[in-house]
């Protein structure tokens, strides 16, 4: 398996069940419904989405990155920048993105007939923040790699 999916899933669900055990241990209020039901119905949808998100568009952003280094695609291999720089920018940059898919996905009715499934949730805990329709994971992707592309972020190395 690549290492790079390895040490993402890895965080992804350390953080995950910490935040579960932390929430579990101290509850802000009682649940309407049994937490391992839900966890199990948000948890699915995030892992169909995700899946769904490989097969749409195998390549990964890092792997476009990759790319866009080696053949000087995207602002940041067109003009010389330090690295240090470069990250920051790119950091910024993409998590402004982020947001503004985010804006975008609450003010027009179409993103936010997908989008309101994550809004569903009876009960907010952990899992609530991974429960998106797999059409926004995937109209996110895209959106990424668009991004990743025209900017030319650093890859990780």
């Amino acid at each position: 398996m690549n290492p790079e999916l390895l040490l993402r899933l890895g965080s992804f669900l350390a953080v995950l069940v910490v935040m579960g055990v932390a929430e579990t241990l101290l509850p802000r209020r009682p649940l309407s419904s049994g937490k391992a039901r839900r966890w199990f119905a948000n948890l699915s949808v995030s892992f169909l989405s995700a899946g769904l998100a490989r097969l749409a568009a195998p390549l990964v952003p890092a792997a476009l990155a990759a790319y866009c280094a080696a053949n000087h695609i995207g602002l940041l291999n067109l003009v010389p920048t330090p690295p240090a720089i470069a990250w920051l920018v790119s950091l910024a940059a993409l998590d402004l993105l982020i947001y503004g898919q985010h804006v975008a996905f609450h003010h027009y009715r179409p993103l936010w007939r997908v989008h309101r499934m994550h809004h569903a949730d009876l009960d907010i805990d952990a899992s609530t923040g991974v429960r998106f329709h797999p059409i926004e994971i995937v109209l996110s992707l895209f959106l990424k790699l668009a991004a990743v592309f025209l900017l030319g972020p650093p890859p990780a190395r």
